[in-house]
C-alpha cells in the first residue's frame, strides 16, 4: 500500500499549520541571503513538526504498554476463575478497541512523516546546499511506506492466529460485534485476550520501528539546518568584512567609497 502523493502538500499545510509559509523562491527571484533565510525557516518548521510526530509515537508506545499490561492481567484472571464477569469482559472489549485506535493513529503519523519529507524536499529543491546534503538522498517517505506494509502484514498474521481477519477490524462496530461473539464462551474469551496480547506486543515493536524512522529523519533535518545556519553566518560575516574593508580604502581625490573626505584631503582643502 503506497501513500497517495496527489494533493499531499496542500493536505500537510492544512493539517500542520504550514499555510502561509511559501516555499523558497529560485535564485533568479531573490538574493542568495533571502534564499538561505527562507530555507532556514522552512527546515525549522519541518524539524519542529518532526519532533511532534516523534513525541506522539512515544505516547502511542506508552499507551500500548499499558494496554498490554491490562490484557495480561485479564488473561491471568480468566485462567484462575475460568470465566470473566460481564463487566470485566466489557473492559476487555474496550482495551481491544484501544489497540485498533492506536493502529490507526500510528498509520496517520507515518503518513504525516512521509508528507513532511516530501514537503521539505520539494521546497528545498533549488538549494545548492540541499543537493549536496545526505538528507536529499534519504528516502524517508519510502521508509514510511515500507513500515505501513510491514505493519499491516504483522497485523494480518496475528489476527489469523485468532481466527480473525482484517475485515473483522475494518470498522469499530464490526470489531466489537466480533469480540462480543467470542465472549459468549470461555474459550472464545481466552482466545480474544490472547490475540489482544499478541497484537499489543507486535504493535509495540512496530512503534519502536516507527520511532527509529522519525528519529533518523529528525536528526537528518537538524544536521541540514545546522549546515544552512552556518552558511548564513559565513555569508553575513563575509559581507561585514567587505563593508569594513571598503570603508577603510581611500580613492583618488581624497574620497572614500562612501563619499566622505579623508583627513588628508580635508587638510589640503584648508
Amino acid at each position: 500500500m503506497r501513500f497517495a502523493k496527489v494533493g499531499m502538500i496542500a493536505a500537510l499545510m492544512a493539517s500542520t499549520g504550514l499555510a502561509g509559509h511559501a516555499a523558497p523562491t529560485p535564485f533568479s527571484e531573490a538574493t542568495e541571503m533571502t534564499q538561505l533565510m527562507n530555507n532556514a525557516e522552512l527546515i525549522g518548521i519541518g524539524k519542529l513538526e518532526m519532533e511532534q510526530v516523534g513525541l506522539q509515537v512515544d505516547q502511542l508506545k506508552a499507551q500500548l504498554d499499558l494496554v498490554q499490561g491490562q490484557l495480561k492481567a485479564y488473561e491471568n484472571m480468566i485462567q484462575n476463575t475460568l470465566n470473566l464477569p460481564e463487566t470485566v469482559w466489557g473492559d476487555v472489549t474496550g482495551k481491544l478497541g484501544e489497540l485498533r485506535s492506536v493502529y490507526e493513529q500510528a498509520n496517520t503519523l507515518a503518513m504525516k512523516g512521509a508528507q513532511l519529507d516530501e514537503f521539505l524536499k520539494r521546497g528545498l529543491v533549488d538549494d545548492p546546499l540541499f543537493a549536496e546534503s545526505g538528507y536529499s538522498r534519504d528516502a524517508y517517505a519510502e521508509r514510511y511506506d515500507d513500515w505501513v506494509e510491514r505493519s499491516q502484514s504483522a497485523l494480518e498474521a496475528t489476527l489469523q492466529s485468532g481466527r480473525m481477519t482484517m475485515e473483522d477490524v475494518q470498522s469499530e462496530a464490526r470489531m466489537i460485534e466480533r469480540i462480543q461473539d467470542q465472549g459468549r464462551t470461555v474459550n472464545g474469551q481466552v482466545e480474544a485476550i490472547q490475540v489482544g496480547n499478541e497484537l499489543a506486543a507486535s504493535m509495540a515493536r512496530q512503534m519502536t520501528q516507527l520511532r527509529s524512522i522519525t528519529a533518523a529523519q529528525n536528526e537528518a533535518t537538524a544536521v541540514f539546518q545546522a549546515r544552512m545556519l552556518a552558511e548564513m553566518d559565513a555569508d553575513e560575516a563575509s559581507k561585514r568584512s567587505a563593508t569594513e574593508a571598503a570603508k577603510a580604502i581611500p580613492t583618488e581625490g581624497g574620497m572614500n567609497l562612501f563619499g566622505r573626505f579623508t583627513s588628508r584631503a580635508y587638510e589640503q582643502s584648508q
